[in-house]
């Protein structure tokens, strides 16, 4: 990823400063003031953004894998081929199927319970429903998805999602959401999204997940618990890959009040937890593990 150059003492005061997580302040904002409430709504969209992708990663997979699911319907953690996908050893969902005569629509219900592991070390846990209208190929097949206290490791979602799937290619689909964040912090986010995700690897091998890799484009619109609201749009593709812990390539842009803000790059493709952090006219790196400002 992009390596940082020559920030001046001054401005790299101001961009320090709005990375630290000092109270937020009422009234009138200052530049200063304005630039860390700037930063930290970056950093919440890093966790928030690494939950979603996540959340739909999940529902896709198992949607896709629909067939081999409703042959190993009951068998719950003792399922033998989890054990080669993403998930730690006797880590995966408890699942349970139910339709009508053995058709359609039908509902697969996903329990991580409080602690799902992956093997990347994130943890997934409460409750994903996923209702499927018919079979895939169906010209009016559609997914809707709720999520119940939903959380990726200290981040809790609830809310509903829609997803269509492209009738031309079916590497397309298109994530229709409402959902609420909750924050370790305490803070809560009000997000409706449309992102659109294309399989660039993967997509024909559904039970194996070491070869997959996605693009996500699209773009969101939030409401924080203390009455901000903002834009963020994806200015180039996100890149996700399975093997690796965070997004690996694309750039964000986040708009408040009409006001452009600030950008993240995610970097080339490189798996590491480096992002660069544009505020204010300077740059600093965000350590993603974390979701921290780190300074050369």
């Amino acid at each position: 990823m992009k390596k940082i150059f020559g920030f001046g003492i001054l401005l790299l005061g101001v961009v320090l400063f709005s990375c630290q997580n000092n109270d937020k302040q009422g009234g009138q904002l200052t530049s200063e003031e304005l630039s860390e409430k700037s930063a930290q709504i970056a950093m919440d969209e890093i966790a928030m953004e690494s939950a979603t992708t996540e959340l739909d990663y999940e529902v896709d997979f198992y949607a896709n894998a629909e067939f081999v699911l409703s042959q190993w319907m009951g068998m719950g953690k003792h399922w033998g081929w989890m054990n080669g996908l993403r998930y730690k050893y006797n880590h995966c969902p408890d699942l349970t199927i139910e339709n009508e005569d053995g058709g359609y629509p039908k509902t697969i219900t996903l329990d991580y319970g409080d602690s799902t592991v992956l093997r990347s070390g994130k943890v997934l846990s409460g409750v994903v429903i996923i209702e499927i209208s018919g079979p895939r190929l169906d010209k009016d097949y559609t997914r809707f998805i709720t999520y119940e206290d939903f959380g990726v490791d200290s981040l809790v979602v609830n809310g509903t999602a829609q997803v269509t799937v492209d009738r031309e290619n079916s590497v397309f689909r298109t994530f229709t959401s409402d959902l609420v964040f909750l924050l370790a912090d305490g803070t809560s986010i009000n997000r409706t999204s449309v992102r659109e995700w294309e399989w660039i690897e993967g997509i024909d091998s559904e039970m194996d997940q070491t070869d997959d890799m996605v693009q996500i484009t699209g773009y969101t619109n939030a409401t924080t618990s203390e009455g901000d609201e903002y834009m963020k749009e994806i200015i180039e593709p996100l890149i996700r890959t399975r093997n690796c812990r965070f997004i690996v390539q694309g750039v964000v842009e986040i708009t408040l009040n009409g006001e452009l803000i600030s950008s993240l790059d995610y970097g080339d493709g490189e798996c590491n937890d480096v992002a660069i952090l544009t505020q204010d006219g300077e740059t600093a790196e965000v350590d993603l593990s974390v979701r921290k400002c780190r300074f050369k």
